[in-house]
């Protein structure tokens, strides 16, 4: 999640918890420590980054980052994407089928599931399961970053997906990639982007469509 903010500002944000951390450790000795040695700054300076460190881990790496994405104040720029969300990919395997003298290709399959995002300050975590059980998908890397075309958050995903027992037309492991962007209608957020696979390429059966992300309404 960092990259929404960059690099940069991420770096400017972890110096400035640790000058405050420093501030509020030693203000009583900062007269002495800045009049004396420099040598005498050395270990002052190391605790107070050892505990800044602590901080910012606490804050970006645990489930407290979760609620301070919550945050009005924050919401905008760290959107809060963790945890469970509905999923619907809308495939063109439909029109593939066609070609395969399955169907008439008038429709795309749509195919509906669940899941997982763990979204902590430096990692991203997505895990997918199909309702039907036939599929199940985890993410190898995840970016959320501002769209340079369209001027909201987006995620870009590649992911590993795993069939235990794959139809004539499937296998047993593909991998994929999506680009979702994050909306908000009101005040809950959703997801839609595209993606694709290189499920059997080899044979042309590779596959792709849209993809929506809406939140569980509540029971």
């Amino acid at each position: 999640m960092y990259q929404v903010i960059g690099i940069t500002k991420t770096l400017g944000i972890f110096a400035t918890t640790c000058v405050l951390v420093f501030l509020v450790m030693y203000y009583k000795e900062i007269p002495a420590l800045v009049a004396g040695p420099l040598i005498d700054l050395r270990r002052p300076i190391t605790s107070a980054v050892t505990f800044g460190s602590g901080v910012f881990w606490v804050l970006g790496q645990t489930p407290l980052f979760v609620w301070l994405c919550k945050a009005p104040l924050l919401r905008k720029y760290l959107p809060p994407i963790d945890g469970e969300w509905d999923m619907q990919l809308k495939s063109n395997w439909g029109i593939k089928q066609k070609w395969l003298g399955l169907g008439d290709g008038t429709s795309l399959i749509t195919v509906p599931g669940k899941v997982k995002i763990k979204a902590r300050l430096f990692s991203v975590k997505m895990e997918f399961v199909s309702a039907d059980g036939y599929s199940e998908s985890k993410t190898i890397s995840v970016s959320v970053r501002p769209s340079d075309q369209t001027g909201l958050l987006e995620l870009n995903y590649m992911f590993v997906n795993y069939t235990q027992i794959p139809v004539a037309t499937d296998t047993n492991t593909h991998t994929g990639a999506a680009r979702v962007f994050v909306k908000e209608l009101g005040d809950r957020l959703y997801m839609e982007g595209t993606y694709f696979t290189d499920r059997k390429w080899t044979e042309g059966l590779n596959t792709a469509g849209q993809v929506t992300f809406t939140r569980p309404k509540a029971t």
